[in-house]
C-alpha cells in the first residue's frame, strides 16, 4: 500500500499533537514538513539508507517509502519537526524513531559490506589450505 507525502506528514504532526486525528496538515504545515522530509531523506541517503527517494515537490505525491519503513520515517520526521511547532516528542516516539533509524543504518551498513570486493587482498592465514589448521592443531 503506498501512502502520500501528506499522509506521512499528517502522521508526524499527529504524533506531536499538532493536529488531531480528523485534521490534515494545513498547506503551510505541509510545505514546511515536506521540506524537512526531503532533507531527512537526503541525510539518510548520505549514510547509505536509500529507498530510491527523489526530491518531492507535492504533498499529494506518492511517498517512495517501503511500507515496512513508514513508521520509522514519520517518527523521525516528528522528531525533526517538533521544535518548529513547539511540541514535545514523547518518549515512545523518540524510542521508535531511534530504533527504526538504527535498524535502517545497520541494514545499510551490512548491505554495503556484503558488496565490498576483497579479491585484491592477500588471502592470509586462517583460510582453508593456508596457515594454521584448527582441526589438526598444525
Amino acid at each position: 500500500m503506498s501512502v502520500t507525502n501528506l499522509e506521512i506528514i499528517n502522521r508526524a504532526l499527529r504524533e506531536l499533537n499538532v493536529i488531531n486525528e480528523r485534521e490534515d496538515a494545513s498547506p503551510e504545515q505541509g510545505k514546511q514538513c515536506l521540506a524537512k522530509l526531503n532533507g531527512l531523506m537526503a541525510m539518510w541517503q548520505e549514510v547509505g539508507i536509500d529507498f530510491g527517494w527523489s526530491r518531492q515537490t507535492s504533498t499529494a505525491g506518492t511517498a517512495p517509502i517501503p511500507e515496512l519503513h513508514e513508521i520509522g520515517v514519520h517518527s523521525n520526521l516528528a522528531v525533526l519537526c517538533a521544535s518548529q511547532y513547539g511540541a514535545s516528542v514523547s518518549t515512545e516516539c523518540a524510542t521508535v524513531a531511534d530504533r527504526c533509524y538504527n535498524l535502517l543504518l545497520s541494514k545499510a551498513t551490512r548491505e554495503a559490506l556484503e558488496n565490498v570486493d576483497m579479491s585484491h587482498m592477500p588471502q592470509g592465514t586462517g583460510h582453508e589450505g593456508a596457515g594454521y589448521d584448527i582441526n589438526s592443531d598444525n
